[in-house]
Protein backbone atom coordinates (compact mmCIF):
# COMPACT_ATOMS: atom_id res chain seq x y z
CA UNK A 1 0.00 0.00 0.00
CA UNK A 2 1.24 3.47 -0.87
CA UNK A 3 0.55 5.56 2.22
CA UNK A 4 1.28 9.18 1.39
CA UNK A 5 2.55 9.89 4.91
CA UNK A 6 5.43 7.43 4.56
CA UNK A 7 6.81 8.69 1.25
CA UNK A 8 9.71 11.08 1.25
CA UNK A 9 9.31 14.05 -1.09
CA UNK A 10 11.20 12.45 -3.98
CA UNK A 11 9.21 9.22 -3.70
CA UNK A 12 5.92 11.13 -3.61
CA UNK A 13 6.86 13.23 -6.64
CA UNK A 14 8.11 10.28 -8.68
CA UNK A 15 5.18 7.99 -7.86
CA UNK A 16 2.58 10.65 -8.63
CA UNK A 17 4.27 11.82 -11.84
CA UNK A 18 4.79 8.29 -13.14
CA UNK A 19 1.61 6.51 -12.06
CA UNK A 20 -0.97 9.33 -12.00
CA UNK A 21 -2.63 7.57 -9.04
CA UNK A 22 -6.09 7.92 -7.60
CA UNK A 23 -6.23 8.99 -3.95
CA UNK A 24 -8.36 6.88 -1.60
CA UNK A 25 -9.36 8.83 1.49
CA UNK A 26 -11.37 7.39 4.41
CA UNK A 27 -13.58 9.58 6.58
CA UNK A 28 -15.54 8.63 9.66
CA UNK A 29 -16.03 9.63 13.26
CA UNK A 30 -14.86 9.11 16.83
CA UNK A 31 -18.09 8.66 18.77
CA UNK A 32 -20.06 6.41 21.09
CA UNK A 33 -21.26 3.14 19.58
CA UNK A 34 -23.55 1.91 22.34
CA UNK A 35 -22.02 -0.39 24.96
CA UNK A 36 -20.53 -3.12 22.79
CA UNK A 37 -18.69 -1.36 19.94
CA UNK A 38 -15.60 0.79 20.29
CA UNK A 39 -15.59 4.57 19.84
CA UNK A 40 -13.39 4.49 16.73
CA UNK A 41 -15.58 2.06 14.78
CA UNK A 42 -16.56 4.48 12.01
CA UNK A 43 -13.16 5.80 11.01
CA UNK A 44 -11.46 2.44 11.40
CA UNK A 45 -13.99 0.50 9.33
CA UNK A 46 -13.68 3.03 6.49
CA UNK A 47 -9.89 2.88 6.84
CA UNK A 48 -9.83 -0.93 6.60
CA UNK A 49 -11.81 -0.81 3.36
CA UNK A 50 -9.63 1.97 1.96
CA UNK A 51 -6.41 0.14 2.88
CA UNK A 52 -7.63 -3.11 1.32
CA UNK A 53 -8.37 -1.31 -1.94
CA UNK A 54 -5.07 0.57 -1.84
CA UNK A 55 -3.28 -2.76 -1.47
CA UNK A 56 -5.31 -4.40 -4.22
CA UNK A 57 -4.65 -1.55 -6.67
CA UNK A 58 -1.22 -0.55 -5.38
CA UNK A 59 0.17 0.62 -8.73
CA UNK A 60 -2.72 2.99 -9.33
CA UNK A 61 -3.66 4.35 -5.91
CA UNK A 62 -2.35 6.33 -2.98
CA UNK A 63 -3.83 6.17 0.53
CA UNK A 64 -4.22 9.14 2.85
CA UNK A 65 -6.24 9.65 6.06
CA UNK A 66 -6.40 13.35 6.91
CA UNK A 67 -9.07 13.19 9.63
CA UNK A 68 -10.27 10.82 12.33
CA UNK A 69 -13.04 13.10 13.54
CA UNK A 70 -16.35 13.77 11.79
CA UNK A 71 -19.66 15.53 12.40
CA UNK A 72 -21.06 13.97 15.57
CA UNK A 73 -22.80 16.72 17.54
CA UNK A 74 -25.78 14.39 18.03
CA UNK A 75 -23.58 12.01 20.07
CA UNK A 76 -22.03 14.60 22.40
CA UNK A 77 -24.01 13.44 25.45
CA UNK A 78 -21.45 10.61 25.69
CA UNK A 79 -17.92 11.46 26.90
CA UNK A 80 -15.19 10.39 24.50
CA UNK A 81 -17.14 11.51 21.44
CA UNK A 82 -15.37 14.07 19.26
CA UNK A 83 -17.06 16.38 16.77
CA UNK A 84 -16.25 19.00 14.18
CA UNK A 85 -18.46 21.83 13.01
CA UNK A 86 -19.92 21.19 9.57
CA UNK A 87 -17.99 24.06 7.99
CA UNK A 88 -14.75 22.84 9.56
CA UNK A 89 -15.20 19.29 8.24
CA UNK A 90 -16.10 20.43 4.74
CA UNK A 91 -13.36 23.07 4.77
CA UNK A 92 -10.62 20.62 5.71
CA UNK A 93 -11.64 18.09 3.05
CA UNK A 94 -11.91 20.85 0.44
CA UNK A 95 -8.37 21.95 1.27
CA UNK A 96 -7.16 18.33 1.11
CA UNK A 97 -8.71 17.92 -2.34
CA UNK A 98 -7.18 21.18 -3.50
CA UNK A 99 -3.75 20.10 -2.23
CA UNK A 100 -4.07 16.74 -3.97
CA UNK A 101 -4.95 18.34 -7.30
CA UNK A 102 -2.16 20.92 -7.03
CA UNK A 103 0.22 18.00 -6.46
CA UNK A 104 -0.92 16.16 -9.57
CA UNK A 105 -3.64 13.82 -8.21
CA UNK A 106 -6.87 14.47 -10.10
CA UNK A 107 -8.97 11.43 -9.15
CA UNK A 108 -10.09 11.14 -5.54
CA UNK A 109 -12.39 8.61 -3.89
CA UNK A 110 -13.68 9.26 -0.38
CA UNK A 111 -14.88 6.23 1.58
CA UNK A 112 -17.06 7.39 4.45
CA UNK A 113 -17.93 5.36 7.54
CA UNK A 114 -20.18 7.76 9.47
CA UNK A 115 -23.80 8.66 8.77
CA UNK A 116 -23.47 12.16 10.21
CA UNK A 117 -21.01 13.10 7.47
CA UNK A 118 -23.17 11.92 4.60
CA UNK A 119 -25.68 14.68 3.91
CA UNK A 120 -23.33 17.64 4.51
CA UNK A 121 -20.75 16.15 2.15
CA UNK A 122 -23.31 15.07 -0.43
CA UNK A 123 -24.40 18.71 -0.64
CA UNK A 124 -20.87 20.05 -0.60
CA UNK A 125 -19.41 17.60 -3.11
CA UNK A 126 -21.05 19.12 -6.17
CA UNK A 127 -19.60 22.51 -5.26
CA UNK A 128 -16.18 21.02 -4.49
CA UNK A 129 -16.12 19.30 -7.88
CA UNK A 130 -17.14 22.46 -9.72
CA UNK A 131 -14.77 24.64 -7.72
CA UNK A 132 -11.78 22.39 -8.34
CA UNK A 133 -12.55 22.13 -12.06
CA UNK A 134 -13.09 25.88 -12.29
CA UNK A 135 -9.87 26.71 -10.46
CA UNK A 136 -7.61 24.08 -12.00
CA UNK A 137 -8.94 23.74 -15.55
CA UNK A 138 -7.81 26.10 -18.29
CA UNK A 139 -11.16 26.87 -19.87
CA UNK A 140 -12.51 29.68 -22.01
CA UNK A 141 -15.77 31.05 -20.57
CA UNK A 142 -16.28 33.76 -23.19
CA UNK A 143 -19.11 31.81 -24.86
CA UNK A 144 -20.88 30.83 -21.63
CA UNK A 145 -24.49 32.06 -21.56
CA UNK A 146 -25.90 30.30 -18.47
CA UNK A 147 -24.89 28.35 -15.39
CA UNK A 148 -25.91 25.17 -17.22
CA UNK A 149 -23.44 26.00 -20.00
CA UNK A 150 -20.77 26.64 -17.39
CA UNK A 151 -21.30 23.31 -15.60
CA UNK A 152 -21.30 21.42 -18.88
CA UNK A 153 -18.08 23.16 -19.88
CA UNK A 154 -16.43 22.29 -16.57
CA UNK A 155 -17.45 18.65 -16.78
CA UNK A 156 -16.47 18.21 -20.43
CA UNK A 157 -13.25 16.19 -20.79
CA UNK A 158 -12.12 17.13 -17.28
CA UNK A 159 -9.46 14.96 -15.66
CA UNK A 160 -10.76 15.91 -12.22
CA UNK A 161 -13.06 13.25 -10.76
CA UNK A 162 -14.00 13.41 -7.08
CA UNK A 163 -16.48 11.00 -5.52
CA UNK A 164 -17.74 10.83 -1.93
CA UNK A 165 -19.29 7.50 -0.97
CA UNK A 166 -20.64 6.01 2.25
CA UNK A 167 -19.72 2.35 2.27
CA UNK A 168 -23.11 0.94 3.31
CA UNK A 169 -24.64 2.53 0.20
CA UNK A 170 -22.51 0.33 -2.07
CA UNK A 171 -24.53 -2.86 -1.53
CA UNK A 172 -27.28 -4.12 -3.80
CA UNK A 173 -30.60 -4.03 -1.86
CA UNK A 174 -31.15 -7.72 -2.57
CA UNK A 175 -27.83 -8.55 -0.91
CA UNK A 176 -28.90 -6.73 2.25
CA UNK A 177 -32.28 -8.49 2.28
CA UNK A 178 -30.51 -11.84 2.18
CA UNK A 179 -27.96 -11.08 4.90
CA UNK A 180 -29.47 -8.54 7.32
CA UNK A 181 -32.69 -8.91 9.32
CA UNK A 182 -32.66 -5.38 10.74
CA UNK A 183 -35.31 -3.24 8.98
CA UNK A 184 -33.44 -0.12 10.11
CA UNK A 185 -30.28 -0.96 8.14
CA UNK A 186 -27.64 0.39 8.30
CA UNK A 187 -28.58 1.63 11.76
CA UNK A 188 -26.12 2.59 14.49
CA UNK A 189 -24.19 -0.22 16.20
CA UNK A 190 -26.93 -2.61 15.12
CA UNK A 191 -26.83 -5.89 13.25
CA UNK A 192 -25.07 -4.57 10.13
CA UNK A 193 -22.33 -2.54 11.79
CA UNK A 194 -21.77 -5.00 14.62
CA UNK A 195 -21.39 -7.87 12.14
CA UNK A 196 -18.72 -5.88 10.31
CA UNK A 197 -17.04 -5.14 13.63
CA UNK A 198 -17.02 -8.82 14.63
CA UNK A 199 -15.22 -9.65 11.39
CA UNK A 200 -12.76 -6.75 11.24
CA UNK A 201 -12.14 -5.95 14.92
CA UNK A 202 -13.12 -8.99 17.05
CA UNK A 203 -10.84 -7.96 19.93
CA UNK A 204 -12.65 -4.63 20.36
CA UNK A 205 -16.22 -5.96 20.55
CA UNK A 206 -17.80 -6.67 23.94
CA UNK A 207 -19.53 -9.91 23.00
CA UNK A 208 -21.13 -10.41 26.43
CA UNK A 209 -22.90 -7.06 26.29
CA UNK A 210 -23.80 -7.66 22.67
CA UNK A 211 -25.58 -10.92 23.49
CA UNK A 212 -26.90 -10.39 27.01
CA UNK A 213 -27.82 -6.70 27.10
CA UNK A 214 -28.39 -5.75 23.49
CA UNK A 215 -29.54 -2.31 22.49
CA UNK A 216 -31.21 -2.48 19.11
CA UNK A 217 -30.47 -5.48 16.90
CA UNK A 218 -26.82 -6.20 17.73
CA UNK A 219 -27.69 -9.68 19.03
CA UNK A 220 -28.47 -10.71 15.44
CA UNK A 221 -24.93 -9.88 14.35
CA UNK A 222 -22.38 -12.55 13.44
CA UNK A 223 -18.82 -12.65 12.20
CA UNK A 224 -19.99 -14.67 9.19
CA UNK A 225 -22.36 -11.88 8.16
CA UNK A 226 -19.51 -9.40 8.61
CA UNK A 227 -17.33 -11.38 6.24
CA UNK A 228 -20.05 -11.40 3.59
CA UNK A 229 -20.56 -7.65 4.03
CA UNK A 230 -16.85 -6.85 3.80
CA UNK A 231 -16.24 -9.03 0.75
CA UNK A 232 -19.21 -7.48 -1.02
CA UNK A 233 -17.90 -4.00 -0.22
CA UNK A 234 -14.49 -4.77 -1.69
CA UNK A 235 -16.12 -6.21 -4.81
CA UNK A 236 -18.38 -3.19 -5.31
CA UNK A 237 -15.62 -0.67 -4.64
CA UNK A 238 -13.25 -2.52 -6.96
CA UNK A 239 -15.74 -2.05 -9.78
CA UNK A 240 -16.06 1.64 -8.97
CA UNK A 241 -12.28 2.08 -8.98
CA UNK A 242 -12.03 0.39 -12.37
CA UNK A 243 -14.64 2.79 -13.71
CA UNK A 244 -12.77 5.78 -12.35
CA UNK A 245 -9.44 4.52 -13.75
CA UNK A 246 -11.00 4.38 -17.20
Amino acid sequence: MNNLEFFNRNEARDFINKNKPMAIIPTGSVEQHLNHLFIGMDINSATKIAEELANKFSKNTIFYRPLNVGIAEHHMAFPGTMTLRVNTFIGVLTDVVNSMIRGGITKILFINGHGGNTEPMRTAMQNINLEMKGVHSNIDTSEVRSHIDYMELLNKDSEIDIKYTSYWEMHDPNFIKEVIKDPNYPGHAGEYETSLGLYLFPDFIDKDLMKNKPLGTANHATKEKGKLIYEDLIEKYSKLLQEMFN
